[in-house]
């Protein structure tokens, strides 16, 4: 059985919204798979006819693929913000890879990850499967585990020579989501002892974008979560903490991501 994960989603813009209005389930990945998975996602929605949602997401640097009706595909690292309309009744089935964990199977179907980023590609470019066929079958199972089993006995059978640089950049990654004190490279190469250069040739070619993308990313999200999540924000304060030397910056790059500044989208979810 694969276990069900009880963390916060991080990234959904309006969460509260969402979580009041969606379904969403993550599971972990059985233990062989850990490496290269992050998690099997669904999401799930019943509106009124006629009515429609559009929901935006500030996506990790990770690649995904996703079943959904008439549109399954693979979604590399997506750098700006990611929108999709639901509508009607659906569900969606996805794998969430690590942040390192795509490069085995692209590597093996001679993509290069620096060319993925921000880029839908067929399923079947990557996986020898009929898209079509294995979408049907997905969407038609009913229950979670279901859906998982088929898709691991499909996808992921095949034994994977391990790659100690996807073990390695996985905890850096990691690292740069929970540690808020890394705002800048140099502070990863000194907390693990890496040339800089080097640790930059690896994210390129493990992950698909840079080192400083990948930290600039965690730390919107955490400006993104204190927006949302509170109701008085000193902006200033919140801009230091954030690694900025002033507001303005903050401010501009917050916007250019996200839309609006920090302050519109906080009175615009009703904060």
């Amino acid at each position: 059985m694969n276990k069900r994960k009880t963390s916060q989603p991080i990234g959904i813009l309006n969460l509260d919204y969402f979580q009041n209005n969606f379904s969403l389930t993550t599971f972990h990945p059985k233990v062989h798979l850990r490496d290269y998975i992050e998690h099997y996602w669904l999401i799930s929605w019943d509106l009124p006819k006629g009515q429609s949602h559009q929901q935006d997401v500030i996506p990790h640097p990770c690649t995904h693929l996703t079943f959904l009706k008439n549109d399954s595909h693979i979604q590399g690292v997506c750098k700006q913000k990611y929108t999709h309309t639901l509508q009607g009744t659906g569900d969606i089935f996805g794998i969430k890879f690590s942040p390192a964990g795509f490069f085995p199977f692209a590597d093996k179907a001679g993509l290069k990850l620096a060319n993925t980023s921000d880029n839908v590609f067929d399923i079947n470019s990557v996986f020898d499967i009929n898209t079509s066929d294995v979408e049907q079958e997905v969407l038609k199972l009913n229950d979670p585990q279901s859906k998982i089993n088929y898709i691991d006995q499909l996808l992921f059978t095949d034994t994977i020579k391990l790659d100690k640089n996807i073990v390695n950049l996985n905890k850096i990654v990691a690292d740069i989501a929970t540690d808020k004190e890394i705002m800048k490279v140099s502070d990863i190469c000194n907390k693990f002892n890496i040339e800089q250069r080097h640790l930059q040739r690896l994210f390129v070619k493990y992950i698909g974008v840079s080192a400083k993308w990948v930290i600039n990313r965690y730390r919107m999200h955490d400006a993104l979560t204190s927006v949302e999540a509170n109701e008085n924000i000193d902006w200033a304060k919140l801009a230091l903490q954030l690694g900025y030397y002033d507001q303005a910056h903050f401010i501009k790059d917050f916007k250019s991501l996200i839309g609006k500044t920090p302050k519109n989208h906080h009175t615009a979810i009703g904060k």
